[in-house]
């Protein structure tokens, strides 16, 4: 149980840090994708924004990835709640075995 609330808040904190970096920080002019200042920001490990410098910084190919098909097509907010659900339901279950709990019958 504790595992599952660590990886789902851990999850969720970096659904909302990466949304908002690449909100802020990530431009895109159709297949061209960038950091609007530099040096680069990252999205993984752990999302960070860029350096303060004005310039464009091309963003490398593992941020590409995880903003092209988890940050701007939102996988990465289902997965958070998905593993909320998930970890709910798994609290839900412990709770009526441990307590016998007659919710749903």
């Amino acid at each position: 149980m504790v595992i599952l609330i660590i990886i789902s808040s851990f999850l969720s904190l970096f659904t909302i840090k990466a949304h908002t970096i690449a909100g802020r920080h990530i431009i895109e002019d159709g297949n061209y994708i960038a950091w609007r200042s530099g040096p680069a920001g990252s999205l993984f490990p752990w999302p960070r924004g860029p350096g303060p410098m004005d310039m464009l910084s091309n963003v490398n190919e593992i941020d590409r990835f995880i903003y092209r098909y988890f940050v701007r097509s939102w996988v990465l907010v289902g997965l958070s709640i998905l593993a909320w659900i998930g970890t709910g339901l798994f609290i839900f279950k412990l709770a009526k075995r441990k307590w016998g709990l007659k919710v749903l019958n």
